[in-house]
């Protein structure tokens, strides 16, 4: 399962998402979220034997994808169960078009008008397909070590004063038992069809699985009166290229 979920980025950097990684070595990667663009956080879990199917699908986007400003961003794999989940999705892709919320909602009807069959060619491919949109408003630029361990932690909030005192409450934790926060991202949107809108979302790496352990043992006795959902996974980046 590991080495399709591999696969499967390959071929989607190859024909979609040409990934524009900035830097890649054997230890670390490095990405960069440019100002003035909204970024596609995409959660996928890809159906059995749909090598044909992805072929299609990305035969008939691609070309309408990049001609509307679509670049490929890279992105991660998560082979482990998650660590608190509903769903379990095999990649976190990253994917950016030009402008703002609105730029992005008109690109995707130019992309629905040239291409009517999308979503029911994503059904070929994809058994989960969760999209999430996030405007950047200034440069970000984040590194990760494959040595060590990464985990994406979205949120969803049920009190609004009680989840921001959750919320500072969480990044002081991280820092305490000596998590590292790479990426906080937070007022998504996400097109109809597609809705999966954290209120809080954050990447942080560990030194250690024994360090995030402890780390979790102790979130999960905070106060989540003010908080409705989580989702947390596990990321490993892909191999490096040669």
């Amino acid at each position: 399962m590991i080495k399709q979920t591999l696969k499967l980025i390959v071929i989607l950097a190859a024909f979609i998402l040409t990934p524009r990684i900035l830097a890649q070595d054997n230890t670390s990667v490095k990405f960069t979220f440019p100002k003035g663009h909204v970024i596609d956080f995409l959660l996928l879990k890809r159906k059995a034997n749909s090598g044909p199917a992805l072929n299609e699908y990305a035969r008939a986007a691609i070309a309408e994808a990049r001609a509307l400003g679509y670049k490929g961003l890279g992105g991660f794999n998560i082979p482990r169960n998650p660590i608190q989940s509903n769903i379990h999705p095999e990649t976190l892709i990253f994917g950016s078009w030009p402008g703002n919320f609105a730029d992005r909602q008109q690109a995707l009807k130019d992309l629905l008008a040239a291409v009517p069959t999308l979503y029911a060619k994503r059904l070929d491919v994809w058994s989960a397909f969760f999209m999430i949109n996030y405007e950047i408003t200034e440069d970000i630029t984040f590194e990760v070590d494959r040595g060590k361990i990464q985990v994406l932690t979205s949120y969803w909030k049920d009190d609004t004063d009680k989840f921001a005192t959750f919320k500072t409450a969480f990044l002081k934790k991280v820092n305490q038992y000596g998590g590292s926060v790479k990426l906080n991202l937070s007022n998504p949107q996400s097109p109809f069809g597609y809705t999966y809108t954290p209120d809080f979302t954050t990447l942080t790496e560990w030194n250690t699985q024994e360090e995030f352990d402890a780390f979790l043992k102790s979130s999960r006795l905070m106060d989540i009166s003010g908080v409705k959902q989580i989702n947390q996974f596990y990321l490993e980046p892909p191999a490096p290229t040669s």
